[in-house]
């Protein structure tokens, strides 16, 4: 099984050509949802969200292929123990665009969690509502002004950290590890 994220251009223009709704992003974001709940989703549960179209149309099985390999990394992403989980985001695009798609995650997050079961938010651990609810403000705080570039691509990093450590940190109260590491 493959970790390593598939290319956030490819999948973009795969879920363009299916018609797609969704950003890569928000998918993501859904699908961490989904997975920090329980591990053992299947993915068409949330294919059932995204992907709709014919399955034999060309486009919708391009899509469904690296829709897959996304599911799959974020899952084996979620359990690593290097902690390497990556929010799904575009790299080299202007700095409003990777603002917006981490808002979309953070949308996508929101709606895996319910996908998943969670209804109410005071059900989650403490320190799991408290992250969530700031997921939820950021992905509906509609624009983020961000004047200055320098400022706003540190303040950008500084979010989608908080964000990357919270889902690792969700993933582990709700789904703790059955095994103690082993240390070498």
């Amino acid at each position: 099984m493959k970790s390593e994220l598939p290319d956030y251009v490819g999948v973009e223009r795969a879920l363009g050509r299916a018609n797609v709704d969704f950003s890569s992003a928000e998918i993501h974001g859904m699908a961490c949802g989904l997975l920090v709940v329980d591990q053992a989703t299947a993915p068409d549960t949330w294919f059932a969200q995204v992907l709709e179209g014919n399955p034999q149309d060309f486009h919708v099985q391009e899509a469904r292929s690296l829709l897959k390999e996304l599911f799959s990394a974020a899952r084996q992403q979620l359990n690593d123990s290097g902690m390497a989980f990556e929010l799904f985001l575009p790299e080299d695009d202007a700095l409003e665009t990777r603002v917006e798609a981490m808002q979309d995650w953070c949308q996508g997050f929101s709606f895996g969690l319910a996908l998943a079961g969670v209804k109410d938010m005071r059900t989650l651990p403490d320190d799991s509502r408290e992250w969530t609810e700031d997921v939820v403000r950021i992905g509906s705080s509609g624009e983020l002004e961000m004047e200055d570039e320098e400022e706003g691509e540190e303040s950008l990093a500084e979010i989608i950290e908080y964000l990357r450590v919270g889902v690792l940190m969700m993933n582990e109260e709700l789904q703790p590890m059955k095994a103690a590491p082993h240390i070498h």
